[in-house]
C-alpha cells in the first residue's frame, strides 16, 4: 500500500457505518460487503432492509473461441431492446479476464462482471438457486458456488447416487455406467450425463448452513426422480426419494419436472400437473412423499404444456389472503420444414422470418390451486409483479414497483431446452417478456441483430437471484 494509506480491512468500525449510512443502493451494500471479511462484519445484512430486493440478473454464457464474442453480441442487442429510455451500464469488474462471468440487470440496465474461481471453465451450471449456482464438473464432482462471495460447497459427488454404479474416466470421451429400473445396466456418455442428468436442483435454506437440504431432480433416461443430499453429511452421499406404493404413487407413474420448497417442505410438479409433497418431518433421512393435489388443470384444447413450472406466490399476486402455490404451463410453437415455404430458407413460420430460430415461446396459461387443494383455478393477472422463470431452479415473483424498469403483469422467460430441435444446431435463443395483459411476447434482444449471435447459445443463459448473498 502506498505511504499514508492503511490496509482496507483495518479501517475502524465506526468509520465502516459511516460508509454503510452513505450506501444508496442494495448493490452499493453488497459490493462493500464483498471487499473483505471485517467489511462484511460491518455492513450487517440489516442494511439491505433500506432498500428493495434484488431483482433477477441474467448469467449471459462464457466467450468461446471457436464462436463469435456472444457476451458482447448478447449484450449489445439486450440493451439496444431493453433499455429505450435508458442507457445499459457497465459495471467494471473483470472483463477481459478468462474467469470472468457477465451478468446482466434487467431492472437497472447494467452489467456486473464477477470474476469466478480458478478452474471452473467447462463446468456444467445446473441452475441457480436462493443466490447459488449448482455446477457439475466434468468429472462427478457437483457443487454450489456463491458468485458474488466465491464460496464454494462440495457436494456429494455423482457417482453417490444409487443407480449410478461407476464413471469410467479410461473411455476416450468419460461415460456413466447407470442400473436400470429392472436391473438392467446402461452406459451413457458423459456429455449426455453433464446436459440431462440433473434437471432441477434446489436448496431448504442457506447451503453454509447444518440444516440445509439440497434437493433436485434427476433423470437417468427411464424416469424423472426426486433425489436429496446434505452439504453438512457429504459422506452419506445423495439419496432417491422413495416411491411408495401404499400411498398411491407407483413407481413408474410418476415423472417430476420441477419442485420448490415452501412452508418447509419440498413440493414437487409432475408431468400430468398433479403436485407431491415430500416430507422429512418424521425421519429425516427417509422422507415421505404423498399427493397434495392430484387433478389435472384445462389446458382448453392446447394439449400437454412443452414445459411447466411450480412457483411459490405471494398472496399479493393472486390477491387471496395467504400466499400459495401457482403451476405455469409454457406452449411452444416449432418450426415446421415443409416443402411449402416461399424462398426455400425453411424460415416463414419464424418470427421476422429469423431462421436461427427454429422454436419459440407462443403462450403461458398460469393455475393456481383452488381452496384445499381440490383442484386448479385459471388466472390471467400478476397486477404489480414479474415472474422470472426459465433455466434456473426455482422461478420467481418480483415487484415491479420497487423495480421500475420492469415490464408488470409479465413473465421475463429464458430458453430452458436443452436439446437442439430435429437435429439442428440451433439453441438457446427463445428469451423473451411476455405480456400478461396483450397475450404478446417482446423480445430480451434485438431480432435484427441475431446474426451476431451463434445459432446455438451454449451454455443456456439463466436467472440469477443475488438476494441470499451477503451472509457473514
Amino acid at each position: 500500500m502506498a505511504d499514508g494509506l492503511k490496509d482496507w480491512s483495518e479501517l475502524g468500525e465506526d468509520l465502516l457505518s459511516r460508509i454503510g449510512q452513505c450506501l444508496r443502493t442494495l448493490e452499493d451494500v453488497i459490493r462493500s460487503r464483498a471487499v473483505c471479511k471485517p467489511w462484511r462484519r460491518a455492513l450487517l445484512p440489516e442494511q439491505q432492509r433500506r432498500f428493495p430486493p434484488f431483482t433477477q440478473w441474467l448469467m449471459l454464457p462464457f466467450c468461446r473461441s471457436n464462436n463469435m464474442n456472444m457476451e458482447i453480441s448478447i449484450r449489445s442487442t439486450i440493451s439496444n431492446s431493453l433499455a429505450a429510455a435508458a442507457v445499459a451500464t457497465p459495471v467494471t469488474g473483470c472483463k477481459g479476464s478468462e474467469n470472468c462471468r457477465c451478468f446482466y440487470n434487467v431492472a437497472l440496465h447494467q452489467f456486473h462482471h464477477i470474476e469466478f474461481p480458478q478452474g471452473l471453465q467447462g463446468k456444467r451450471y445446473r441452475g441457480s438457486t436462493m443466490g447459488w449456482l449448482c455446477i457439475v464438473d466434468k468429472t462427478p464432482g457437483i457443487s454450489l458456488l456463491n458468485p458474488l462471495t466465491k464460496t464454494e460447497i462440495a457436494l456429494p459427488p455423482a457417482t453417490s447416487f444409487p443407480d449410478v454404479l461407476a464413471y469410467r474416466s479410461e473411455k476416450a470421451r468419460g461415460e456413466y455406467l447407470l442400473r436400470m429400473t429392472d436391473g438392467s445396466e446402461e452406459s451413457i456418455s458423459k456429455n449426455f450425463f453433464l446436459k440431462k442428468y440433473l434437471k432441477r436442483v434446489v436448496v431448504s435454506a442457506e447451503p453454509t448452513l447444518q440444516e440445509c437440504i439440497v434437493m433436485a431432480i434427476r433423470w437417468n433416461t427411464e424416469d424423472n426422480r426426486l433425489a436429496f443430499c446434505r452439504p453438512a453429511e457429504i459422506e452419506a452421499g445423495w439419496k432417491l426419494v422413495a416411491h411408495e406404493e401404499e400411498n398411491g404413487i407407483p413407481p413408474d407413474k410418476i415423472g417430476f419436472v420441477d419442485v420448490v420448497f415452501w412452508r418447509d417442505r419440498f413440493y414437487a410438479l409432475d408431468w400430468g400437473g398433479r403436485i407431491l409433497v415430500c416430507d422429512f418431518s418424521a425421519n429425516p433421512h427417509h422422507p415421505t412423499l404423498s399427493f397434495f393435489l392430484e387433478f389435472h388443470p384445462n389446458h382448453d384444447g392446447y394439449g400437454y404444456a412443452d414445459n411447466q413450472y411450480l412457483v411459490a406466490c405471494p398472496a399479493a399476486v393472486t390477491g387471496d389472503d395467504d400466499d400459495q402455490l401457482v403451476m405455469v404451463s409454457r406452449f411452444t410453437k416449432w418450426m415446421d420444414f415443409d416443402e411449402s415455404d416461399d424462398d426455400g430458407n425453411s424460415d416463414d413460420d419464424c418470427p421476422q422470418g429469423n431462421s436461427s430460430r427454429t422454436y419459440w415461446a407462443e403462450k403461458f396459461k398460469i393455475f393456481k390451486m383452488k381452496k384445499d387443494a381440490i383442484g386448479w383455478n385459471e388466472f390471467n393477472s400478476f397486477g404489480e409483479f414479474a415472474l422470472f422463470l426459465g433455466f434456473n431452479s426455482s422461478a420467481t415473483f418480483v415487484p415491479t414497483k420497487a423495480h421500475p424498469g420492469l415490464l408488470p403483469n409479465s413473465i421475463y422467460f429464458t430458453d430452458d431446452i436443452i436439446d437442439s430441435y430435429r437435429g439442428q444446431m440451433h439453441g438457446g435463443h427463445d428469451m423473451g417478456v411476455y405480456n400478461l395483459a396483450t397475450k404478446e411476447v417482446m423480445p430480451l434482444y434485438s431480432t435484427t441483430s441475431l446474426h451476431n449471435i451463434p445459432l446455438m447459445i451454449s451454455p443456456l443463459p439463466l436467472w440469477f437471484s443475488p438476494s441470499n448473498v451477503t451472509g457473514s
